[in-house]
């Protein structure tokens, strides 16, 4: 404020300094200052993230160690348990309390028995259970789950013990306390405080030196030479301190004072001369005028033609227009209802041929229920996928975009596929080693890593391997799915997203639609992707390359 006041009092001295000063000034605090809360906010995330990711590598890493010794210790040496327990809580300074539950929702062993420093006593006071059915549900999940309580600075972590068997016998709950990221952003804010107030000072001060000597000094004796050219005192110079644009500018100045004295003595001259031209202009005028008053009605006659075009054009664009939705409305009805008339006599037949066949105990008669089911399959499955693509094709289907963590969803996908992967031994890798938000509709964006997945795991060899990759690109993120299938030829690839193609015509493969690679490009054009293959030839596996748009905030 007392800057302020300087200022204020000193304006009718320095005013220009004043105009350009303080503008410059509030400029640099609005950068300055949001430089400093992009720090902020970025350094307060990368503590947070860090501290979650700490928990959550302690809780994978200690889980087996406290399952482990809970079942050698626990009955037989509780107080050789409560000792390794206290060394694995000392790992961590923000864990307080562990909890260990079998799959039942059973409580097995609390850490708060060790801050009693005695057993829990179920003769005594019965067996403990969980009785949340949402925490029941997180207990027998495979995946470890988080819930983060800002309000109460605590997390839990519920993380399954899965054996080297494959069993999920017990799972374990961890609470972490989250208080010290409240520390760290205190320390962040006073420090962004007095480094904004020491920077704001001195760049005040060099600022306010740097216009007094360099730019308001020289101003003001060049405003001085203006007042003497006002008076009438052409010829006058001003003294050029300094070599820089002002310096050019008292130059310049000085140049026109001696040619304004010149141009003077010479002016009744061009004056007079100026009269005359005048003259001779106006005649000319006056002709050009009558030309254009001509041309004015020739161009209203004109614009009155056209008018009366363009409203028969509007009305013919509006028939044709209606004639195009009616079209394509009875299209998706025709559509919808050839899908529904295909699907409804197949219901039927995919629940009973099944029953006919486990009935059967005719050999031929089997292998020909056998067939009929395959066959009816197929044509529910190609029912199923025309509908699919016509709604995509449809303009009135609406896509639902959202914030994507691409990474999380598609670990989440190949999660789904564990049991089809695991029919044919098929290695799948996901390296995608970082968090990409990408915008998206999700339950679309899992059909089509779905489709790819089972294309590849349906056209490789027991023990094939699968590569998943991700890499930004400007605006976009390209991802890459990789396998070591059959591969394709240039011609197969160049027809393989046409609709009903199979890549293999000499066999009649009942699982294939040849509308699975035509649906995915769908799905990507909606999202204003691309979508493309690459493989080296027969034998060598293909790469599906497609594109997606990065969110805002993730660019």
């Amino acid at each position: 404020m007392a800057v302020l006041e300087v200022l204020v009092g000193m304006k009718k001295i320095y005013s220009l300094k004043i105009k350009i000063i303080l503008p410059v000034f509030f400029i640099l605090i609005l950068v300055f200052l949001s430089s400093s809360l992009v720090i902020f906010d970025r350094e307060y995330n990368s503590a947070k993230s860090s501290l979650l990711e700490s928990a959550e590598s302690y809780s994978s890493l200690s889980a087996a160690t406290m399952v482990n010794n809970y079942n050698y210790y626990y009955e037989s040496g509780f107080y050789q348990f409560n000792q390794i327990v206290e060394d694995v809580m000392k790992l961590n300074k923000n864990v307080y309390q562990i909890i260990i539950m079998n799959i039942n929702g059973k409580i097995l062993f609390d850490t708060n028995e060790i801050i009693e420093k005695t057993k829990y006593d179920e003769a005594t006071f019965g067996e403990r259970y969980i009785e949340n059915d949402e925490l029941m549900e997180r207990i027998t999940s495979s995946s470890s789950t988080m819930q983060i309580f800002e309000n109460k600075q605590y997390m839990e972590i519920v993380y399954p013990y899965i054996d080297e068997w494959g069993r999920h016998d017990y799972s374990l709950r961890y609470f972490f306390y989250i208080s010290s990221l409240e520390e760290i952003k205190g320390e962040m804010i006073s420090t962004t405080f007095i480094s904004s107030t020491i920077f704001i000072i001195i760049s005040f001060l060099l600022i306010f030196a740097i216009f007094n000597r360099f730019i308001t000094k020289p101003v003001g004796e060049l405003i001085t030479g203006v007042r003497w050219m006002s008076k009438g005192k052409l010829g006058s110079e001003v003294k050029a301190r300094s070599r820089d644009e002002i310096g050019e500018l008292t130059s310049a100045f000085n140049k026109m004072t001696m040619d304004l004295k010149e141009s003077q003595d010479s002016l009744k001259e061009y004056s007079e001369n100026l009269e005359k031209l005048v003259t001779k202009r106006t005649e000319e005028l006056e002709d050009k005028t009558a030309n254009l008053e001509k041309i004015n009605k020739d161009l209203v006659k004109a614009r009155k033609e056209l008018n009366t075009l363009n409203k028969n054009l509007e009305i013919r664009i509006k028939e044709r227009t209606k004639e195009v939705e009616q079209l394509l409305q009875q299209k998706d009805e025709f559509i919808n209802q050839l899908s529904h008339d295909l699907k409804s006599p197949l219901m039927p037949l995919t629940v009973l041929i099944p029953v006919l066949e486990k009935q059967e105990t005719n050999a031929k008669k089997i292998e020909i229920l056998q067939v009929l089911n395959r066959n009816v399959q197929y044509m529910k499955n190609i029912s199923i996928k025309t509908l699919e693509l016509a709604k995509l094709n449809s303009p009135n289907t609406k896509f639902s975009l959202e914030e994507i963590d691409i990474k999380y969803e598609l670990t989440r996908i190949i999660q789904n596929k564990a049991d089809l992967l695991k029919s044919k031994k098929i290695e799948i890798k996901n390296n995608i080693n970082k968090k990409i938000i990408v915008k998206a509709d999700k339950l679309r964006l899992e059909e089509l890593v779905s489709n790819l997945i089972e294309n590849s795991v349906k056209y490789s060899e027991e023990f094939g391997k699968i590569t998943i990759d991700a890499i930004k690109e400007k605006n976009h993120v390209k991802i890459s799915i990789k396998d070591t299938g059959l591969g394709m030829t240039k011609e197969q690839i160049k027809h393989a997203f046409e609709e009903f193609y199979k890549a293999d015509k000499s066999r009649h493969d009942f699982e294939s639609s040849g509308l699975g690679m035509t649906i995915c490009k769908k799905i990507i054009e909606r999202h204003n992707g691309k979508i493309w293959i690459e493989s080296p030839g027969l034998g060598k596996g293909i790469t599906v390359h497609f594109t997606l748009p990065l969110y805002k905030d993730d660019t």
